[in-house]
Formats: structure tokens, C-alpha cells, sequence
């Protein structure tokens, strides 16, 4: 599997998730190459959708697995907390499959090196993107409710 099939079922099991918000919340995948600096590309990626780019942060598992929590699994409408676990595992599980795919000695998360961007639109309110920088590709996972 290369990272763009990784990315593309990444970006399926989003759009399952987001089903079960009861299409509430957006969540989705996307990958595109790296010709400048992250954050130019992004913005001007996002300009495109009338996307507005905010500040970011770098993040490392620690908080992965809160904004997953608190950014989509809280938005399921699901009770049971071991059917949330295994979301959990299987969100972060999709994320790493995209840039094993390129070179598994590489680990984003455990680096340090996950974006975390704060994004606005008139269509989602406030969201955020997370992006997997992957030599000269990014992955970015959108996090969104409708506002």
C-alpha cells in the first residue's frame, strides 16, 4: 500500500465516523505534496475553500489521543467506552499506516513533529487540521462540527 491508498482509506474510515455523528461533525483526509513551507502550502491549499488558517502547534502522542477524544469521539453517538477505545486505536492506526508506507523508520507523533493548525470557515465555525508532515508530502486530517 503507498501513502496515498494509506491516505484514502484513512480518509473512508473518517467518513464512517462521521456517519455515526450523525453527519454533525466533517472529519476527512487528504495528501498533497510539499513545495515550500508547510504552512504556505496549507494556507494556500486551503485559500482555495475559503479556509482561514490560524496558528498552530507541534504535537506528539500525549495529546493525540486527547484531541481525538475531544475532537471526534465525543462527537459519536456512541456510549459504550470499549467501542470508543477501538476507535481510538484505529484513528491513530490509520494515521501511522500513511507514512510507514514511505519509510517506517520515520514517526511523526514520537518526534514531535504533528501539527496541530487551528482553521475557520463560515460553512464549520472554528476547526482544526492535523498534519503529518512525510519527507516531501503532508497528510492533513480535518476536524470539524457544522457550525
Amino acid at each position: 500500500m503507498n501513502i496515498d491508498r494509506a491516505t484514502e482509506f484513512l480518509n473512508g474510515y473518517l467518513h464512517s465516523l462521521r456517519r455515526l455523528s450523525g453527519n454533525n461533525c466533517d472529519f476527512w483526509a487528504e495528501i498533497f505534496d510539499i513545495n515550500e513551507t508547510i504552512e504556505n502550502v496549507l494556507k494556500e491549499h486551503l485559500s482555495e475553500r475559503s479556509v482561514e488558517l490560524g496558528d498552530y502547534s507541534k504535537i506528539g502522542y500525549s495529546q493525540l489521543t486527547s484531541i481525538i477524544n475531544e475532537t471526534i469521539l465525543k462527537k459519536l453517538k456512541i456510549s459504550d467506552d470499549d467501542t470508543l477505545k477501538l476507535f481510538e486505536w484505529d484513528i491513530i492506526e490509520n494515521m501511522e499506516m500513511t507514512y510507514r508506507m514511505i519509510e517506517p523508520e520515520i514517526n511523526p507523533f514520537s518526534d514531535g513533529q504533528v501539527m496541530l493548525f487551528n482553521a475557520s470557515s463560515d460553512f464549520h465555525g472554528e476547526y482544526i487540521y492535523l498534519v503529518i508532515p512525510i519527507h516531501k508530502q503532508v497528510v492533513s486530517i480535518g476536524v470539524a462540527s457544522r457550525a
